[in-house]
């Protein structure tokens, strides 16, 4: 019994030893496969690319024109010619108040009118005879023909005319002024639009009494689109008159809407160390509308700088540290990089590169340090240098 128990002991041993032996086999053999593996991959060289500098920044559409319509004169509304969304031109009538009043003051202003000219005529008239008197007395009296006494009172009386004369002419001009008042008052009975633009907001019925400066109607142009914003103070040298601006709005996802710098304040509030500039987009559609969110993206300059594709990169997990793998002869290794600016295709890489290096930028397997690598030739020595980056 003992003995059959040995043989089993022994048996067991052997067999576990040619397993042991057949897995460092099998896994030598694979470390052999896995060390002689080449992977295809495409590489770019880090190159010079163009990249554009941006300031970005937030603020509401205004815009172009806004026209807050109120009477001149106070009036009952007879008529109401718009509503919100109605658009209206330059001039045209949008409220017509009652006339009834206006319309009697221009006709009395038109009687005083007549009433001062006929005075003035009936003045001029005697003050032509009394200049006459009082010529003809100063002959007589030179010829000591009429005492001192009589040439006075004909003196006086010219005197008089003269003065009546200058009096009625002033009424007349009084009366032509409140007759031009009088019209100036009927024609804002008519109350009209000073802009092309489109009604959005009113504040009147038929038959309300309206008073001078209230506001009835609120009309913009929005054929321009202006939306002001505030820059760092940093950014002040770089922001010039008629550079060019990237407007988006949430109510147009994926959309841009171009623009460009129309105004630069010349002064940085010392408060917060901004200053304002103003943009302006051209909306002959009417798609954006005064009051949106808007984001804006000003183009400020073009630069030239070392870059990588984007796809190339690869990022440290919970980190800020970017790598590619370079190729060496017919291996690949890891290098770490500091990239300044991230666009939408490529990388502007500020340390870890030199201009010409060999980049691989995409490959059939996971890369590491070490691994041999092939190149198909139809991508050796590509080099795309002329992209531009936003």
């Amino acid at each position: 019994m003992k003995r059959i128990i040995l043989y089993i002991f022994v048996a067991a041993i052997v067999a576990g030893a040619v397993f042991f032996i057949l897995q460092l086999t099998y896994k030598s053999e694979n470390n052999i496969k896995v060390s002689e593996t080449v992977i295809p991959v495409k590489v770019e060289y880090a190159a010079l690319h163009e990249f554009q500098d941006t300031s970005n920044a937030v603020g509401t559409l205004r815009a172009r024109e806004v026209n807050p319509l109120s009477p001149k004169v106070a009036g009952n509304v007879d008529d109401v010619l718009v509503d919100i969304g109605d658009r209206v031109k330059a001039g045209q009538v949008v409220i017509v108040l009652d006339r009834t009043s206006f319309q009697l003051g221009v006709n009395q202003a038109k009687a005083a009118c007549q009433s001062a000219k006929a005075a003035i005529a009936q003045a001029r008239s005697q003050f032509d005879q009394a200049q006459k008197e009082y010529h003809r007395a100063t002959r007589l009296l030179a010829g000591k023909v009429i005492p001192q006494s009589r040439f006075d009172a004909t003196e006086a009386a010219y005197n008089t005319a003269m003065e009546a004369m200058a009096v009625t002419k002033g009424n007349y001009n009084q009366s032509l002024a409140v007759l031009e008042t009088a019209r100036e008052h009927l024609k804002n009975a008519q109350i009209r639009s000073s802009i092309t633009g489109i009604v959005v907001d009113r504040n009147v019925e038929v038959g309300q009494s309206v008073a001078p400066g209230v506001q009835v109607l609120k009309i913009i142009d929005q054929t321009a689109i202006k939306v002001d914003v505030e820059l760092p103070e940093k950014d002040f040298g770089r922001i010039n008159i008629d550079d060019q601006a990237v407007v988006s709005v949430d109510a147009y996802q994926g959309q841009d809407f171009p623009g460009k710098v129309t105004m630069i304040n010349p002064m940085v509030d010392p408060r917060v160390r901004t200053f304002r500039v103003r943009i302006e987009i051209s909306n002959p559609s009417g798609r954006l509308v005064d009051g949106m969110f808007a984001r804006v993206k000003l183009l400020t300059g073009r630069r030239t700088a070392l870059a990588v594709s984007r796809d190339s990169l690869h990022r440290l997990p919970g980190s800020g540290t970017f790598y590619v793998f370079i190729v060496q002869g017919d291996k690949i290794k890891k290098q770490s990089i500091k990239i300044k600016k991230m666009g939408d295709k490529y990388a502007e890489v500020l340390e870890g590169l030199v201009k010409g290096e060999k980049i691989v930028a995409s490959g059939a397997g996971r890369l590491r340090s070490g691994i041999r690598v092939t190149v198909p030739a139809e991508t050796a020595g590509e080099i795309k240098n002329t992209q531009k980056e936003k």
